[in-house]
């Protein structure tokens, strides 16, 4: 791999500033490892660090054979801080770091993304890594279709749970204290309110919440059908409070402005990739 030219541990701690930091226990609080593998379809943002090696810097969903869907301002730090895109890649193995025969190249990103994450404000937060090859044998997440989430909760389903899945460091209480352990994690969260580009979800671990934390940022939300089973991709893990005992805000994947810029960038999303 090239090695990254660029200050990482400054980049490291401005993603810091908009990502989650997580509660009790576990690197998705409240949370559990995926063993098992239930979610093959996620995978980890990789950057080879100069006196580091690679390191974990976000997380996101296979979308379609060649598309990987992140955060917006994941995309836009890697930008400003001059990264190319052969010095980035996708490992989508449970532990990344012990698998680096795992890491697939990425040949570009786009994104939307305006900077500002404020929850009144489209913030555009969504972004994609294009990979350079079409990744086979495993399935793309689903997307929820547009107006999902409103139709949903006008129907009821405003206490339907929220799986959230990620790469981000552990956190232990008291005191809060991180620990850099990227390993895919899942956990499952209660759902707070709906605005018109974010879904807020409540991370509090006394109501049995999980919470996403450092390096989740980018890491797809989950709804899945208590009836049929069906799993669709509702949100993308933006931003949330500092001590992970209230509430946590993904971009949603179900509005205009997410599925308007995937659809604009021409390639396949939802095919097997088979």
């Amino acid at each position: 791999m090239k090695k990254v030219l660029f200050p990482m541990l400054a980049l490291i701690l401005m993603l810091g500033v908009t990502l989650f930091v997580a509660s009790p226990a576990g690197a998705i609080s409240g949370g559990q490892l995926d063993t098992s593998n239930m979610y093959p379809n996620v995978g980890a943002i990789v950057v080879d660090v100069p006196g580091s090696g690679p390191l974990v810097v976000g997380s996101g969903a296979l979308i379609g054979p060649q598309v990987f869907l992140t955060a917006g301002h994941i995309v836009a730090y890697l930008m400003a801080y001059g990264v190319s895109a052969d010095e980035v890649f996708v490992s989508f193995a449970p532990d990344p770091l012990a698998n680096v025969t795992s890491f697939l190249p990425v040949s570009g990103w786009f994104t939307p993304f305006n900077g500002k994450l404020e929850s009144k404000s489209n913030a555009y937060d969504v972004g994609v890594l294009i990979l350079q090859q079409e990744v086979t044998g495993i399935t793309p997440a689903a997307l929820a279709p547009e107006g999902f989430l409103d139709t949903q909760l006008r129907q009821g389903n405003n206490r339907a749970g929220f799986t959230v899945v990620g790469y981000g460091e552990t956190a232990q209480w008291p005191p809060p204290k991180m620990t850099y352990d990227p390993q895919r994690r899942y956990a499952e969260c209660d759902f707070q309110t709906l605005l018109p580009s974010w879904l807020v979800l409540s991370q509090n671990p006394a109501k049995g919440n999980g919470a996403t934390c450092l390096y989740d940022s980018g890491g797809p939300v989950f709804w899945t059908d208590a009836d049929t089973g069906t799993i669709l991709l509702v949100g993308i893990t933006s931003r949330g409070d500092l001590n992970t005992v209230g509430t946590g805000f993904y971009y949603r994947v179900d509005i205009p402005a997410t599925l308007s810029f995937l659809n604009s960038l021409g390639y396949q999303i939802g095919s097997s990739g088979e």
